[in-house]
C-alpha cells in the first residue's frame, strides 16, 4: 500500500513520518531523493546550472539551495522551470525507491506537492499533516534559520489548508501537543493497516 504524506511547510510531515515508521511503515522522503538527484555529477544539476546561471552553484560544485529558493519562490515562472528540470527525475527515484520495498508493507512517501505534481493518482490514499500558519510560520524559520518573510513566501506558494483538507483522504491536526499527535496517527496507523490487508 502507498500513502502519499503531504502538508505545508512546517505542519509536520516529518514527525508525523517519524512516527508511522515507529508502526512499521517505510518511509521514502523526496526532500531527500531531491537533494540525491543534484548530487554532481548530475544531469539535472547541469540542466539547473544552464537555466539559472553559475549563481545557484556553491563554491563546492553543489546546488545552492539557498540561492535557488531566493529565485524560485519570487517568481512563479522560474518555479514551474526548476519543477519542470527535477520533477521527472525525482518522481524516476521515489518510484524505483518504492518498487525495492518489501512487500506487503505500508510505504509512506512524503511529497510536499503531492496534489500539484500528480503523485497522488499513483498513491493508494493520502494524508494531509494541517497546523494553524502563525505555528507552522514559527516552526519552519526556527528549523531552517531562515528570515519570517522568507518562510512566509514559500507558505504562500503552496496549497492552503482549506485545499489539503478538500483534496487528502486522511487529516493529522499538528496542532497540539505531542501526546495528541501521537494519538492521531496511532488512529491512522489503524485505519491504513486495516486498508493494506
Amino acid at each position: 500500500m502507498i500513502v502519499g504524506l503531504t502538508g505545508g511547510i512546517g505542519s509536520g510531515k516529518s514527525t508525523v513520518a517519524q512516527l508511522l515508521a515507529a508502526q512499521g511503515a517505510v518511509i521514502v522522503d523526496t526532500d531527500a531523493v531531491a537533494r540525491e538527484v543534484v548530487e554532481p555529477p548530475s544531469a539535472v544539476l547541469d540542466a539547473i546550472r544552464y537555466e539559472f546561471g553559475d549563481t545557484v552553484i556553491g563554491a563546492d560544485g553543489k546546488l545552492d539551495r539557498k540561492a535557488v529558493a531566493a529565485i524560485v519562490f519570487a517568481d512563479p515562472r522560474k518555479r514551474e522551470l526548476l519543477e519542470g528540470l527535477t520533477h521527472p527525475a525525482i518522481r524516476a527515484r521515489t518510484l524505483e525507491l518504492i518498487n525495492a520495498a518489501t512487500p506487503g508493507k505500508v510505504i509512506v512517501a512524503i511529497v510536499p506537492l503531492l496534489f500539484e505534481s500528480g503523485f497522488d493518482r499513483l498513491c493508494d490514499t493520502t494524508v494531509a499533516v494541517v497546523a494553524g500558519e502563525e505555528q507552522r510560520l514559527a516552526r519552519a524559520a526556527e528549523r531552517d534559520q531562515a528570515p519570517r518573510e522568507a518562510v512566509a513566501a514559500r507558505m504562500h506558494a503552496q496549497l492552503s489548508d482549506d485545499e489539503f483538507e478538500r483534496l487528502a483522504a486522511y487529516i493529522v491536526r499538528n496542532d497540539g501537543d505531542r501526546a495528541h499527535l501521537e494519538r492521531q496517527v496511532d488512529a491512522l496507523w489503524q485505519k491504513l493497516s486495516a486498508s493494506s490487508q
